[in-house]
């Protein structure tokens, strides 16, 4: 996903951060790093907790102390303040009234009949209205993911495009998705935003603010992988999204590439976590690391696994595989 390179992504400091709540290191993250995160922290500020223990009280305290001062807090607090029971309700109306007039219909409970563009709405909108605006439009290409029969579409919208909004835009996502999990399951929710331009970003957003959805997320995008064809618009952006995941949570790599054997589908991302492994550990030998997995897989005792990826290595897609091992000689001469 090019279209993404320009955009801060959070790092794995942040990530391991976030996964063990650790405060310390959450506190050292510089002010834009801090601001991919802030759905989640505000939440937990927020939200009466299930730990009811006194050092995460003191935690909390030490959360609170780094919020305060954040100028976009208050925005998302604005979205927490919203009625989730009833914006459900009307999602689910909506919902009933797409199936029963078709997919394509343009009628909307969420939002009333838009004066402008989805941007200027957008920005001219109060939080529940955006709340709206995301929701419909993200319920918009949920339901043509599940009518398309796993044909790949792309989906322009503008309110995962404009640069200007595109913070704001995924407080609301990830705000909607925490607040409603019933209606917006994140696997769904994943597979959703491999469809429009920064989806790979706004993932990445997602998941670092429910850091323990990485391993479902991860196994829900490549079960719904191709078993071959990467080459494909759809396969590329679905590797390269979960390419983005896996730089984020580096310590997860080779278990993502574990899921990749076990589902026995998207066998280049499969090369391309062992090369991007060998980058991160510093590997002398990267080449010999994907020589070991290649033979490994082609060699192994499982029957499904070896005509899988002999079927990769034997057709088109060969091509991939030799790129790839040609960029990584590259970087190690």
């Amino acid at each position: 996903m090019a279209e993404c390179t320009s955009l801060q992504f959070v790092s794995p400091f942040a990530f391991e951060a976030m996964q063990k709540v650790d405060v310390v290191r959450l506190a050292s993250l510089s002010d834009p790093e801090l601001r991919l995160l802030l759905p989640c922290l505000v939440r937990m500020a927020l939200c009466a907790p299930a730990d009811q223990s006194q050092s995460w009280a003191q935690d909390k305290k030490l959360i609170l102390r780094l919020l305060s001062g954040v100028e976009a807090v208050n925005s998302i607090v604005a979205l927490l303040s919203v009625d989730f029971h009833a914006l459900e309700q009307d999602a689910s109306k909506e919902q009933q009234l797409r199936h029963k007039l078709g997919g394509g219909s343009g009628e909307s409970i969420l939002v009333s009949q838009l004066q402008h563009g989805l941007t200027l709405e957008f920005e001219h909108s109060d939080s529940p209205r955006r709340l709206r605006l995301v929701l419909s439009e993200l319920l918009a290409i949920m339901n043509k993911v599940s009518e398309s029969s796993g044909e790949f579409f792309f989906k322009s919208s503008e309110l995962f495009e404009s640069p200007v909004y595109l913070e704001e835009a995924a407080d609301v996502l990830c705000i909607l998705q925490a607040e409603l999990p019933s209606l917006l399951p994140i696997v769904d929710v994943a597979e959703a935003l491999l469809h429009v331009r920064n989806g790979a970003w706004f993932l990445c957003l997602l998941v670092a603010n429910v850091p323990d959805s990485f391993n479902e997320v991860c196994r829900g995008l490549i079960k719904n992988g191709e078993r071959q064809d990467e080459e494909s618009l759809g396969g590329r952006r679905r590797t390269d999204a979960l390419r983005f995941l896996c730089k984020m949570n580096p310590s997860q790599a080779l278990k993502v590439r574990g899921m990749v054997v076990e589902e026995c589908h998207l066998p280049g991302l499969g090369v391309a976590l062992t090369l991007d492994h060998t980058k991160n550990e510093a590997s002398e030998d990267g080449v010999s690391d994907l020589v070991c997995f290649v033979s490994g897989l082609l060699l192994g005792t499982n029957a499904k696994v070896r005509t899988w990826f002999g079927t990769f290595i034997r057709n088109g897609q060969i091509s991939i595989f030799w790129q790839l091992v040609k960029e990584e000689e590259a970087l190690l001469e």
